[in-house]
């Protein structure tokens, strides 16, 4: 059998892999969980858990998982181990993580290396859309904006000044789902919003010229 090689040893123990810096738990007790339930339950679970993370009904197909002489709590914490280990990985943009890199981060989390192959199968293979699609479809949208209207408006005068000349921005807001918004902003608080917008868009591009946020 061919054995997947682990990482370098200058690697160390600060490694983060692609579940993040603190390892969950049930991701953990997953090494042991899989020795004892083995490779064709695991793989059974596996497809159990892209069926859900794909939309599927699974609740029937999880129960007609069979193990001898291993227990339903046992079945349930593999499955939630690995549920949690594909939910990270698909939490992941695609193509951010090589096939690689992947690897050596299922090998450093001590997965088996017999069970390895069958998560980056799992993962890397044609079920991607399928995940995606249900996740995109399950994503809370807020209304985006459909157009935009402004005007500049001069106060001459008011109940308490007779010559005011104070100027006012106008602004109109028509948002994707039909609503209308329409505010009145002086031009000392449009300054501000003028200056803040500018400077989170500054600190917008300097976070993406950052190293750290570049793909592998």
């Amino acid at each position: 059998m061919n054995r997947v090689k682990a990482p370098a040893a200058n690697d160390g123990d600060d490694r983060t892999t692609f579940v993040g810096v603190t390892v969950p738990p049930t991701i953990k007790r997953l090494p042991k969980l899989l020795n004892t339930v083995g490779k064709d339950v695991c793989k059974k679970l596996l497809a159990v858990v892209i069926d859900h993370l794909s939309g599927g009904d699974t609740s029937k197909t999880y129960h007609d998982v069979k193990a001898d002489g291993v227990s339903e709590e046992v079945l349930a914490a593999t499955f939630a181990g690995l549920y949690d280990i594909c939910r990270a990985s698909f939490r992941l943009p695609e193509g951010s993580i090589k096939k690689r890199v992947y690897t050596e981060d299922l090998v450093f989390l001590k997965i088996p290396d017999e069970f390895v192959v069958d998560i980056v199968s799992a993962v890397f293979g044609e079920s991607r859309k399928a995940v995606d699609a249900a996740a995109d479809g399950q994503r809370v949208r807020l209304p985006g904006l459909a157009s935009f209207k402004w005007r500049v408006d001069v106060a001459i005068s008011t109940s308490s000044l007779k010559r005011a000349m104070k100027p006012s921005v106008l602004m109109q807001m028509t948002l994707s789902d039909g609503r209308i918004h329409t505010f009145e902003v002086p031009s000392d608080q449009f300054h501000k919003l003028r200056y803040n917008v500018a400077f989170v868009l500054k600190e917008i591009e300097d976070l993406e010229a950052n190293p750290i946020m570049q793909a592998p």
